[in-house]
Formats: structure tokens, C-alpha cells, sequence
């Protein structure tokens, strides 16, 4: 764990400053794992194997960039309603598919961030709103990575980014509103 504890630290950090604090705290445990790493939707558990940082399938190579690529599971499961899987199928494939996933290719073809968000469109959406985050964390590196990206590529990054501006504000608005009962921050 002391491999990711400054990293799991500066995300939550993060993720506080963007609002997005309730998908960090719907997660009920960190661990480093010696599968490949990961987000169980049912025990709201993170997986991260060290591993995982040398394989050159996402699209960034840092611990923080892992955990909030799993981050981005959780934001789907408690930020994506079904309109917004219907929404999104035009850019990203069918979300609630079976997660039977493809093998991963040589190169990150021009609709996809990366080589991993090529394999399933649930990674697909993960992988961008990674990317979309990162652009805080390191923008010339995203910028680099976004040379030569098509516009739907383009196009997906905009729509995460309004996702998650958008579950910024309704959280916010949940916390400024006293008079719902039972809502907490």
C-alpha cells in the first residue's frame, strides 16, 4: 500500500477540490492486489497491482492516473443514469453490454485515448474521464497525447468533462439544500 498512499492521498485531495468527493468516499476500501487491477461494482472496492504501471495499455503511467481510472468505474456507477448511457452509446458503443472484453491492440486507434479504451466501451468511458482529470494533473501531457486524436475523440472527452461538471453542481446543490432530509455530503 505504501506504493500508492501519497497517491491515493493527493486524489482524494482532488477530488474534493472538484466537487466529486462523494464518488472517492462511495468507496469502501483500497488495496493493492496482485491481479490485474480493479473496481468491484458490489463491494465498492478498488484493486491496484503495481504491475499495472508498467503496461503500456492506459494512457497515462502514474499510480494517481490508475486509481482514478478505477475512480471512473465508481463515478459511472453512482453519476450515469440510464439516459446518460443512452446519451453517450453514439460515442462510446453500448455501455451495459457484456464485459466480454476484446484482446488489446498494438496501437490506440484515433477514436480512443488509449489502447485500453479500445477493449469494452465501459473502458472506453473510464479511460476518458481518466484523461479528462489528467488534463489538471499534467496538460501538456494530454495535450501530446490528444495530437492526431479524431474529432470523435474529441467529442467524448467534451462529453465526459460535462458529466462531470454537471455531477459537481448537483452534488453541490444536494449540500446547499438543508431542507432534503436524509442527504448528506
Amino acid at each position: 500500500m505504501i506504493t500508492f498512499q501519497r497517491s491515493i492521498e493527493a486524489v482524494e485531495r482532488y477530488f474534493r477540490g472538484r466537487g466529486l468527493a462523494h464518488v472517492f468516499a462511495g468507496v469502501r476500501r483500497i488495496s493493492v492486489v496482485r491481479t490485474e487491477s480493479f473496481h468491484h461494482e458490489d463491494t465498492r472496492r478498488i484493486g491496484l497491482n503495481p504491475r499495472d504501471l508498467r503496461r503500456p495499455y492506459a494512457a497515462f503511467h502514474r499510480a494517481a492516473y490508475l486509481l482514478i481510472h478505477e475512480l471512473g468505474h465508481e463515478f459511472a456507477l453512482v453519476g450515469l443514469t440510464k439516459e446518460d448511457r443512452r446519451a453517450m452509446e453514439p460515442l462510446f458503443g453500448y455501455y451495459d453490454k457484456p464485459y466480454r472484453r476484446a484482446k488489446k491492440p498494438r496501437r490506440a486507434g484515433p477514436d480512443f485515448v488509449s489502447r485500453y479504451a479500445m477493449v469494452h466501451p465501459v473502458e472506453d468511458f473510464t479511460e476518458t474521464f481518466a484523461v479528462c482529470l489528467w488534463r489538471d494533473w499534467d496538460a501538456r501531457a494530454v495535450d501530446r497525447l490528444m495530437k492526431g486524436k479524431s474529432p470523435r475523440c474529441r467529442a467524448k472527452l467534451a462529453f465526459v468533462a460535462r458529466l462531470i461538471r454537471r455531477e459537481a453542481r448537483l452534488k453541490e446543490a444536494r449540500r446547499g439544500d438543508s431542507s432534503t432530509p436524509g442527504l448528506r455530503s
